[in-house]
């Protein structure tokens, strides 16, 4: 690699626009896969250009018949397909290489251990980003950060059908009808006897359709937040198992079966679960639309509203402006003594401001905020597209003792079947 950049001149502040060579490029961006808990399991596309379309290629119908003689309708003559295409588009940050991290740096090889070291400090917003993205915002100005770029992968297993083999599989950890236990922790006991445990591993795998297993266990990851990871580790050892002490006492690779469990520290705990709890008014009303800022909303019936609930504003439709407000007040509109049949309308005072704005019909619900996910899928089937076009402009700041590196760059997500996921929402991390 050229060695224009060299760490004195970075101390100094000589500095100069970074440019790539394709061959640099596509090694910046190895560095920035690196440092991805997807390293080893999503399909990573160079893109050569902004777009590019993918097409698998499948077979709708069964081709076995159950005849000796075959005649012209059985024949399949064409093949189904669902076409992805990765839009790549452009994201732009700064972060700071400090003049300690930079005197603890080897002079040889030293640009590439740079860009490691910048790759390194983005990679775990992108990893978000690539998985709690939602669409939605056309306009530069309505995006608050990555998650309102792009259809992230979470979004896609929810909201997507694959052309040729259908949905994801969707279980609800605090449902009755997935699971037998709904408090909502990955692996669960029965209080009485015989005490039985439930995995919710187990599920997962069950549901996920037989056809993706023949590729082998292995070959499937069970992506979790690290938090719920701990919980499985400290439940297997909760069982006295041998596998379970062995985790405990000396690390290694964590597994359900032959599967292995990734945590990954991207996946929030933090997620938006429904209550149920009921509200009179669920959708924003005609004539009440809300800006960015406000810190009030009026409802033609406040009955349902309580003082602390957190309200989750949220429509599939328009997913990048999902946003959680706690309720501060609820104050009666100064009407006459009203008669029993008349609504109680009222302003409902929240205790920060909108982040996004708000139109007529899009709903709302009572939430808790304490859910999170785990995503089952098999290597390759999570996708990745990263273009080859990437600028990074250094600036010295001598007060911070460092360096910012500007840098933008351009990306995309995508998943080749969603019909070969099972998402797990709604999961909780024991206290």
């Amino acid at each position: 690699m050229s060695n224009e950049i060299t760490k004195t001149k970075v101390i100094k502040g000589l500095l100069s626009p970074i440019s790539f060579a394709p061959e640099e490029a596509d090694k910046f961006l190895d560095y920035i896969i690196d440092s991805s808990v997807f390293k080893s399991s999503a399909r990573v596309e160079k893109m050569k250009l902004a777009q590019k379309v993918i097409r698998p290629i499948g077979l709708a119908t069964n081709v076995l018949k159950p005849r000796s003689v075959m005649s012209s309708e059985d024949i399949i003559t064409s093949l189904a397909s669902g076409p992805i295409t990765l839009e790549a588009k452009k994201v732009r940050g700064a972060v700071l290489i400090t003049d300690d991290d930079l005197e603890d740096s080897p002079e040889e090889g030293f640009k590439d251990h740079l860009l490691a070291m910048i790759a390194k400090k983005i990679s775990n917003e992108l990893d978000r980003a690539f998985y709690l993205s939602e669409p939605g915002a056309t306009l530069e100005g309505q995006r608050l950060d990555l998650e309102d770029l792009w259809k992230g992968w979470r979004w896609r297993i929810l909201n997507e059908t694959n052309a040729v083999t259908g949905q994801a599989r969707v279980l609800d950890a605090r449902s009755a009808t997935d699971f037998k236990f709904t408090t909502g922790y990955i692996a669960e006991q029965n209080g009485v006897a015989p005490f039985e445990w439930e995995i919710k591993f187990g599920k997962a795998l069950k549901v996920m359709p037989g056809k993706y297993k023949k590729k082998g266990l292995e070959n499937f990851r069970f992506f979790v937040n690290d938090e719920v990871e701990s919980d499985y580790i400290e439940a297997l050892s909760s069982r006295g198992t041998a596998l379970g002490d062995k985790l405990i006492v000396e690390g290694g690779e964590v597994t359900y079966g032959r599967v292995p469990v990734i945590g990954a520290p991207l996946m929030p705990i933090d997620m938006p679960v429904p209550t149920g709890d009921a509200l009179a008014v669920s959708a924003i009303e005609s004539g009440e639309d809300v800006s960015a800022g406000e810190t009030t909303l009026h409802v033609s019936d406040t009955t349902g509203f309580e003082v602390g609930q957190l309200i989750w504003f949220y429509d599939a439709s328009t997913g990048y402006k999902s946003e959680v407000l706690q309720v501060k007040t609820i104050t009666q509109d100064d009407n006459p003594e009203p008669p029993p049949d008349t609504l109680a309308s009222g302003t409902i005072e929240f205790e920060t401001g909108f982040l996004y704005p708000h139109a007529a019909g899009e709903h709302f619900a009572v939430v808790t905020t304490d859910g999170s996910d785990c995503l089952l899928t098999y290597k390759n089937n999570l996708i990745i597209g990263l273009h080859r076009d990437i600028k990074i402009e250094p600036q010295r700041d001598a007060k911070a003792e460092g360096t910012f590196f500007y840098f933008s760059m351009r990306a995309d997500v995508a998943i080749e079947n969603v019909n070969g996921c099972v998402l797990i929402k709604h999961l909780k991390v024991k206290p």
